[in-house]
């Protein structure tokens, strides 16, 4: 049997790459460590199937990405933060915001990220506000947050330009805003 095709070296080998890419996909820790279990499991099941065109790696991240769609197909039925927000209405939240991004007036009561993070309410609410952004806006997000990329490695990740950069995490912090204030400040 191929070293490859040894189902028990698959998590060591490929498992942080394929949490790392669902993770990215859909910006929840738990349900990235779902797929990845899913995938594996769908993979056991097919690796007789595996006729060896591709490397273990690829074909795993295949199953994952298909994993990835059925998961989005059965949250088709949430509206997106972003397709609620009226673009002029999103034009007029500049007002929260100095041009190098700081508060104008930060509001008393938002709770301080520290704080905030080590409580369980809070971070459900957090995912769901995050998982109501749109595809991009989310990933630019995570990357600059989460994964702590600067601008360039932002904009070489996603091919992008500064600007567009800029635009997708400015509307990613501002729809995030938004619904924080509804779900968790004005609680």
């Amino acid at each position: 049997m191929d070293d490859d095709l040894n189902v028990q070296t698959w998590l060591d080998k490929y498992g942080d790459y394929l949490y790392s890419y669902a993770f990215l996909k859909v910006k929840d820790r738990h349900i990235a460590e779902d797929m990845v279990q899913e995938t594996l499991l769908a993979a056991i099941a097919a690796k007789n199937t595996f006729s060896g065109q591709s490397t273990i790696r690829t074909w795993l991240t295949g199953i994952l990405k298909h994993k990835i769609i059925d998961h989005f197909r059965r949250q088709s039925r949430v509206t997106a933060i972003g397709d609620l927000v009226d673009q002029d209405d999103e034009d007029n939240l500049d007002y929260f915001f100095r041009n190098s991004g700081s508060w104008i007036e930060k509001p008393e009561s938002f709770p301080s990220p520290e704080s905030a993070l080590q409580q369980q309410q809070f971070r459900a609410i957090f995912q769901r506000c995050l998982s109501g952004l749109k595809t991009r806006q989310a990933e630019i997000f995570l990357a600059r947050e989460v994964h702590e990329m600067n601008n360039e490695e932002i904009c070489k990740h996603f091919s992008i330009t500064s600007t567009n950069a800029w635009v997708l995490l400015h509307r990613a912090r501002l729809a995030l805003i938004r619904c924080l204030k509804i779900h968790w400040i004005d609680r």
